[in-house]
């Protein structure tokens, strides 16, 4: 008799999930207990159960799509803003120097003067965060001398450094500008991973 009811229970279970309406209407008569069970009833005692179960597994899904979404997407955002930072100094120090253009092939005096004037725009016009995890005014320097067009026999040792040098920011002064903190070295090396 133990084991019975709960047989009948699972067979109504069983039916209910095949045939709802007729569920609805059957009824399992062991001795002088019966048992009734109604769909409605059944979705409505799980509805509850079921809607925390999918609230909790969209929320650790959203959560985990984000821990791994979220650097690579932050990652590149930077990158992107560290692009239009350089693009927009070369292209203000090119319209404010005389004898420079874009496009046009420069000279190592013009070209260093190009530097020295693209970095100081950059340095003025940018948050300070963003210029420590590009690596600092060394390295905007080294983006802004790679993206312009120079003479053959320019090198970083002629056009760069007296361009850092100028501005206070080479190694001569290494005070300058603060190096990047651990956490954001820290920040920067884990979003490189992801």
């Amino acid at each position: 008799m133990t084991r019975a009811l709960p047989l009948a229970v699972l067979a109504l279970a069983c039916i209910a999930a095949c045939d709802p309406a007729r569920a609805a209407e059957e009824v399992a008569k062991i001795g002088d207990a019966s048992v009734t069970l109604s769909a409605e009833a059944m979705v409505a005692a799980a509805a509850p159960t079921v809607s925390a179960f999918a609230v909790t597994a969209l929320s650790t899904l959203a959560t985990i799509l984000l821990g791994r979404i979220g650097p690579v997407w932050l990652s590149s955002l930077l990158a992107s803003r560290i692009e239009i930072v350089v693009r927009t100094a070369v292209d203000y120090a090119l319209n404010a120097l005389e004898g420079a253009a874009k496009g046009q092939v420069l000279t190592i005096p013009v070209g260093s003067a190009v530097v020295a004037k693209a970095l100081q725009r950059a340095l003025d016009s940018t948050p300070a965060w963003i210029i420590r995890l590009a690596g600092g005014p060394a390295e905007i320097g080294a983006r802004i001398f790679r993206s312009l067009h120079l003479e053959p026999d320019s090198t970083a040792a002629k056009v760069l450094e007296p361009a850092l040098q100028g501005l206070g920011t080479g190694a001569s002064s290494p005070g300058a500008f603060p190096p990047p903190t651990a956490d954001e070295l820290r920040d920067a090396e884990r979003m490189s991973r992801n």
